[in-house]
């Protein structure tokens, strides 16, 4: 099959990879390169890094709405076209182009956590079971007709890292499938039900910081979400710190603890007192400093009876 691509982070890369090895990728259309590092050098996006390797052009345009893009994109002639997390909304003079339409792969159970991270919102959730979706794209927002859904389960320590990595290893697998489906015929797009929709909305600083009249397991939660990035934050002694790994504290306490309150159980644990139970601090990071285990605070810190993380 010919297909055009759309894709940026390394989730799109993955299955670009595993669709070059199926397929013919005729192009990937991806974001622009950025500066990172002390040094401000340009890096390419994970997708175009992938592209290049493999001989694939690459088109990063201004505009995707710009007509002399459109025209180009006619002329590669696609059978299909695949968008897997390129961050741009596709008009339909796009879209509807080629025979078989357009599918993206959507990292949830739609009509669930429709929008910008399915993956970090299912999981501070605590959602036991999430999914991943391929499903035909109209102009709404991950509102399409449904081609193919596969389940994951979320186990209860999983981060949003664990589950980036499930999706990536299976989401190839489900774009291959799904576009055989709809070049057999062998199956309908499902219309999602709007009345079970639901929407989650970008991740930025405020969404990682730690609320500690939260319940224990909330708390828990949003760190498992937050990690590896942009992970979960409070302070101490006003300095960042990043919670990177937790665990709710079942043990009775010896009293109740403020929420924020630091506590030692035993002489290796170190615990936070929340809205609703205890949580044990597994892995922190102090600002500017490694990240470390609860007891290695705990000697480094020495942290006074009613000390608190803000």
């Amino acid at each position: 099959m010919r297909i055009g691509f759309f894709g940026t982070p390394e989730l799109a890369a993955r299955c670009l990879r595993y669709l070059h090895e199926r397929h013919s990728i005729l192009f990937l259309v991806t974001g622009e390169d950025k500066k990172t590092g002390r040094h401000q050098r340009l890096q390419h996006p994970a997708a175009k890094a992938a592209a290049l390797e493999l001989g694939i052009p690459v088109l990063q345009p201004v505009s995707v709405r710009d007509d002399g893009f459109i025209s180009r994109l006619k002329e590669f002639d696609a059978d299909i076209y695949v968008i897997v997390a390129y961050g741009r909304i596709i008009p339909r003079s796009i879209f509807d182009h080629p025979p078989l339409k357009t599918v993206n792969l959507h990292p949830s159970l739609l009509p669930r956590y429709r929008g910008a991270a399915p993956i970090e919102w299912a999981v501070m959730q605590g959602e036991e079971v999430t999914g991943i979706t391929v499903q035909l794209i109209n102009e709404k927002l991950d509102a399409g007709d449904i081609v193919l859904q596969e389940r994951i389960p979320v186990p209860p320590d999983f981060t949003a890292g664990d589950l980036y990595d499930t999706v990536m290893a299976e989401g190839g697998a489900l774009l291959h499938r799904s576009m055989e489906m709809l070049a057999e015929g062998a199956g309908e797009p499902v219309g999602q039900d709007e009345s079970a929709a639901t929407y989650c909305g970008k991740i930025d600083r405020d969404t990682a910081r730690i609320d500690w009249t939260r319940g224990a397991v909330r708390i828990h939660n949003l760190v498992r979400g937050m990690n590896p990035k942009p992970v979960a934050w409070t302070t101490f002694r006003s300095k960042q710190a990043r919670i990177w790994k937790t665990a709710p504290f079942t043990e009775p306490p010896e009293r109740a603890k403020l929420p924020g309150e630091l506590a030692r159980f035993g002489r290796k644990r170190l615990l936070v007192g929340t809205g609703d139970g205890m949580l044990e601090i597994l892995r922190i990071q102090p600002e500017n400093r490694d990240v470390m285990d609860g007891l290695s605070f705990l000697n480094g810190y020495r942290p006074e009876t009613g000390e608190a993380l803000e």
